[in-house]
């Protein structure tokens, strides 16, 4: 009978622990741990090409460290609800962490350096800018100074940079994506 009592508290202790450490909002997806998707497994462009996702641009790696190449493309379900991405592909996947965050974390979220006297690595620059009206802070559109990326993972030896408004939607537009690769 203790056995048993033992266990059901002991379910219950784990469950509200899951349930009050589990955050929606962007303080978990801005994690940098809970940025890495996967740490296994060496993808390229085909891989993604092979799942849905559409190549608009190929960027110049020049800058980028360690990075062997960078596309801009879109990806989704539904052909008129396409999200844009930055997939930018390294060695490996410690060469993506290593090199590659530091670019990413330049590239998304309400502090981007997405103006070319900011941004470290100038490619993709324009791409990166959304117009937003009504916004605090953004009443002319013509502006365009918000950055369309709200997010990004860590897949593999690929850094996935996601369009979203903030990090939790930019999270579900990856993480749609890259459940193609199921």
């Amino acid at each position: 009978m203790k056995i048993v009592l033992f266990i059901a508290i002991a379910l219950g202790l784990m469950s509200t622990a899951i349930g009050c450490g589990t955050e929606s909002g962007s303080a978990a997806a801005d994690d940098p741990q809970s940025r890495i998707v996967r740490t296994d497994g060496t993808y390229a462009l085909d891989d993604f090409l092979a799942v849905g996702f559409k190549k608009g641009k190929t960027f110049d790696v020049e800058g980028l460290t360690g990075a062997t190449d960078a596309y801009y493309g879109f990806w989704g379900l539904d052909p008129y609800d396409r999200k844009e991405f930055e997939a930018r592909f390294y060695l490996s996947h410690s060469d993506a962490v290593e090199f590659g965050t530091f670019f990413a974390d330049e590239r998304v979220g309400e502090d981007a350096k997405i103006k070319k006297d900011k941004a470290t690595w100038k490619q993709g620059l324009k791409e990166a800018r959304a117009c937003v009206r009504g916004r605090t802070g953004y009443n002319d559109s013509s502006d365009c100074s918000v950055s369309r990326y709200g997010n990004y993972v860590i897949y593999g030896n690929v850094i996935l940079v996601c369009e979203g408004p903030d990090a939790s939607s930019a999270r579900k537009n990856c993480d749609a994506l890259l459940a193609e690769f199921q």
